[in-house]
């Protein structure tokens, strides 16, 4: 039989910076009004425009895909964590 090594440290530190990463993307929608407040030209302001609406579409998907990955390695540890006790009941009982 062969042994199944989890590493609950490194399965809490990835859902940790997953959840950082989450954070720093929804907190970048602030900058928009800035940026487009100081562009003078019209062409360079339209064009930060389009720049603008494209990078909000992409955020979203990341956000999405971000969230979506962090509840998968939550699941894994808790699954995981669930196992591991379930079976140190299962040896203490022996």
């Amino acid at each position: 039989m062969s042994d199944l090594t989890v590493d609950f440290s490194l399965l809490n530190t990835s859902a940790k910076q997953l959840k950082a990463i989450q954070k720093e993307f929804k907190e970048l929608n602030e900058w928009k009004d800035d940026i487009q407040s100081v562009v003078g030209a019209r062409e360079l302001k339209d064009a930060m425009a389009d720049f603008i609406e494209n990078w909000d579409d992409n955020r979203k998907r990341l956000l999405d895909d971000l969230e979506n990955v962090g509840k998968m390695v939550e699941g894994t540890r808790n699954a995981f964590k669930g196992l591991d006790d379930e079976l140190a009941k299962t040896g203490k009982k022996k």
